[in-house]
């Protein structure tokens, strides 16, 4: 008992927890005690940015019941158990120095205790939701014991229940936890917890698993560009919370671990992926939600003024909680720097990101073509998201629930709820129901150029029934102009049906060739073919549906097809103009096309694509004047100076 009291005070020393209430910013006050007050009275609402499952609507227990369901989802049972809201308790507690809400923190841990004398399989200890609790626990231990909550039976009981979760983990592991989130999760709680209960855990046969296993999770699941492989955002940053709470813990007490190079990598690749506003896009099984809150912690733990950059202007309530007041002092002294990095290009995952600028007013691309991932992986091959001046455009629809019996999940991890092509209405890429696929297509090697403000990706992906190469190259000139090119090999004659999902703020206006996108300054010339909008449920939040317009175009073509959709700026004009074969011959647009982007009288771009190798005839071409051989190329011209950029040769 003396070395769980002196493990308690050494962590309430080493986070000042005697200055929390003085960190916390105002903004963040009133909610902090509206979920307290809710809490209070047991009524619950899980609206914290990393709840994976949120559930906005309140739902009240008049007792406890841990394998409640509500909501006609079963993971809200799971949020139940995971506690991730004690912290609201334990915060008000110290902001309003009433210890009435921390003893009700305390009440929830010892009626779950009181609940499960035994530690056995059922809804409320599932395994991801038991490494959770623990950790959730152990971080309010020391607050408790600060504000003299805690008897000593009644430490006991609750460290005596963490012991017997966390070999409960044990006995419960499974092989595929070496790859999931699940066992990362789990594992860092072991490592984070166990040294603060056991004086002699260097030793202990469980810490010493768990720290092995833990560091062969992030080998594995971490890939070299600093993405998580199972390729949906939400749960890399789960991971990645969770490793930064295990190497804070563990650096607490002086211990190293070889996960320190991955978990920074994930953090570099979360950082680079942030829209304009500082979220995440719905990649995968992921909510549209601000991440500031981790790069604040990434910026702490790192050291690294380009997190600090990312992150939020103060240290916020979470961040505070976990890190401690003495962290906050730290972060607010540290510099920030805005990178010089504009572009992350993920070569092992296939995630791609390009930005304007590092300003909220950015423009923003993202571009994904990797591999399917885990159940957390969307149909999301060759899909583009894009911003324009900060706004949202182009988006992925995003995830909506986890239930089996909602025909939305498996609709929004499909095809159709990206932005891409499907032959005949047929897709290869074909959801079987909330995890699993019936069918996948393959996707190939990405090949990415930039050339300062000029960039260009290309992906591919096979297809079958019929076999089907379907190219995507895509030209972003920063900041207002996008050229999609489309090439689609399938021997036959066949319907090509494309889609483009739009942000459910936006609406489409109709004018001639080109539509008009309502709310941004942008204009849109889709492809050839007929058009036709629609209104589609879409999901940026969990347990949240929305309406959104989709684009829809079809065309039919035999043996191959090329199509361009373009989005730029309003008050640029767009032409097409030819390329030429042996300096005088203009090509069949069946194999090289160009558009001429023209900024103002003095100013414009040239997008120059080949769509097939130049078998027959001269190989010398030209563009506006401009020789080159090349696959694809940009003429720059400003007043009477012209620039070839070569982007793909």
């Amino acid at each position: 008992m003396n070395f769980l009291k002196t493990s308690l005070q050494f962590v309430a020393e080493k986070k000042h927890i005697s200055e929390t209430a003085q960190n916390i910013a105002p903004r963040e006050e009133a909610l902090i005690f509206t979920r307290a007050e809710e809490l209070l009275n047991q009524t619950f609402v899980f609206d914290k940015p990393w709840d994976m499952e949120r559930c906005l609507t309140p739902y009240h227990l008049d007792t406890m019941d841990w394998n409640a369901q509500r909501n006609d989802d079963e993971e809200w049972c799971f949020m139940l158990n995971r506690m991730d809201y004690l912290d609201y308790l334990i915060l008000a507690s110290l902001l309003s120095g009433d210890r009435k809400y921390a003893e009700k923190a305390k009440s929830y841990l010892l009626d779950w205790i009181a609940a499960h004398p035994e530690i056995r399989t059922e809804p409320s200890t599932r395994t991801l939701d038991t490494g959770i609790r623990v950790m959730n626990w152990f971080e309010a231990l020391p607050y408790l014991h600060h504000l003299d909550c805690l008897s000593a039976d009644e430490l006991t009981q609750i460290t005596d229940s963490m012991l017997s979760q966390l070999s409960y983990l044990k006995t419960s592991y499974l092989p595929k936890y070496k790859t999931s989130n699940w066992g990362s999760i789990q594992t860092c709680a072991i490592v984070s917890v166990l040294p603060y209960l056991l004086e002699d855990y260097k030793n202990n046969a469980l810490y010493n698993w768990a720290k092995k296993e833990m560091e062969l999770q992030f080998s594995i699941q971490v890939y070299p560009d600093g993405m998580h492989w199972e390729q949906s955002t939400m749960y890399h940053i789960e991971v990645l919370n969770y490793g930064m709470k295990a190497l804070y813990y563990m650096g607490l007490l002086g211990d190293t671990s070889t996960i320190y190079d991955p978990v920074c990598r994930l953090a570099a690749a979360l950082f680079y992926q942030l829209t304009p506003s500082g979220g995440i896009e719905s990649f995968g099984d992921s909510d549209r939600v601000c991440a500031r809150d981790v790069c604040t912690r990434a910026a702490v733990l790192f050291h690294d003024a380009h997190f600090r950059f990312g992150g939020t202007p103060v240290c916020d309530a979470e961040s505070l909680y976990t890190l401690g007041a003495a962290c906050a002092a730290q972060y607010h002294a540290m510099p920030s720097r805005m990178p010089d990095l504009l572009c992350y290009d993920g070569t092992d995952s296939g995630m791609y990101v390009v930005r304007s600028d590092w300003t909220d007013n950015a423009s923003f691309l993202m571009f994904t073509n990797g591999s399917l991932g885990s159940g957390h992986g969307h149909s999301d091959n060759l899909h583009v998201s894009l911003y324009h001046k900060g706004q949202e455009v182009l988006i992925d629809a995003g995830r909506y629930t986890y239930r089996e019996d909602h025909p939305l999940r498996v609709a929004l991890k499909g095809m159709q709820a990206h932005n891409g092509i499907i032959l005949d209405d047929k897709p290869y890429c074909v959801p079987s129901d909330s995890w699993g696929y019936a069918d996948f297509g393959v996707p190939s090697k990405n090949y990415v150029r930039h050339a300062d403000h000029i960039h260009y990706l290309e992906g591919s992906m096979i297809g079958h029934d019929p076999l089907q190469i379907w190219t995507r190259k895509v030209i972003f000139i920063a900041p207002s102009i996008w050229m999609i090119v489309d090439d689609v090999k399938a021997d036959g004659t066949h319907e090509a049906h494309t889609r483009f999902h739009f942000d459910p703020s936006l609406t489409l206006e109709a004018h001639g060739s080109h539509f008009r996108i309502a709310g941004t300054e942008l204009i849109m010339l889709p492809p050839d073919g007929t058009s036709e909008l629609t209104a589609e449920p879409c999901s940026l939040r969990y347990n949240e549906q929305l309406t959104h317009p989709v684009l829809h175009t079809r065309c039919t073509f035999t043996d191959t097809m090329t199509q361009i959709t373009i989005l730029c700026a309003s008050d640029i004009r767009v032409e097409s103009v030819p390329v030429y074969q042996n300096l005088d011959t203009p090509m069949s647009p069946a194999f090289a096309q160009a558009k001429r982007f023209v900024l103002s009288e003095n100013e414009s771009y040239t997008v120059a694509v080949c769509h097939k190798e130049i078998y027959k005839g001269k190989k010398i071409l030209s563009c506006e004047g401009m020789p080159y051989h090349a696959k694809c190329v940009v003429v720059h011209q400003n007043n009477d100076k012209k620039q070839l950029i070569v982007l793909k040769a």
